[in-house]
């Protein structure tokens, strides 16, 4: 049985409205970087450390470009604030893929989503990539 896919634009409303509603995780927040990209691939989000550790009250930025095969492929997500981590590029602050477990696998999960039907909730979104940096 074939499952019926939402399409990109209608998935990304969904989570601009989540984002700009604050009805997500309340670690993050993220929304449209311009407010006139009719095609929704410019992203802006913030994420506050996670407590009892090095950051812990801190609060970066980050940049995340939804590409045009999204949610099928994962966002491209950037630092903006200046940050220390394993798997983000110090110079020009890009998180590799392979560095977080979410945007690693993020291919064989919508290959999975895609044959089966969604859960309750969805596990690829740009909220649960950011909770997932956050970690």
């Amino acid at each position: 049985m074939a499952v019926a896919q939402v399409p990109r634009n209608f998935k990304l409303l969904a989570e601009l409205e989540k984002g700009e509603k604050g009805m997500g995780a309340g670690a993050c927040s993220y929304g449209l970087e311009d407010p006139e990209d009719i095609f929704m691939t410019h992203w802006r989000g913030t994420i506050w450390g996670p407590p009892h550790g090095h950051h812990e009250n801190r609060i970066y930025e980050l940049k995340m470009e939804c590409g045009p095969n999204y949610p099928k492929e994962p966002p491209v997500i950037h630092f903006v604030s200046q940050i220390n981590l394993p798997g983000v590029n110090p110079t020009d602050g890009k998180v590799d893929p392979n560095a977080v477990a979410i945007l690693r696998d993020w291919t064989r999960i919508a290959t999975e989503l895609a044959k089966n039907p969604r859960p309750k909730e969805d596990p690829l979104s740009l909220e649960a990539a950011l909770i997932a940096i956050r970690k």
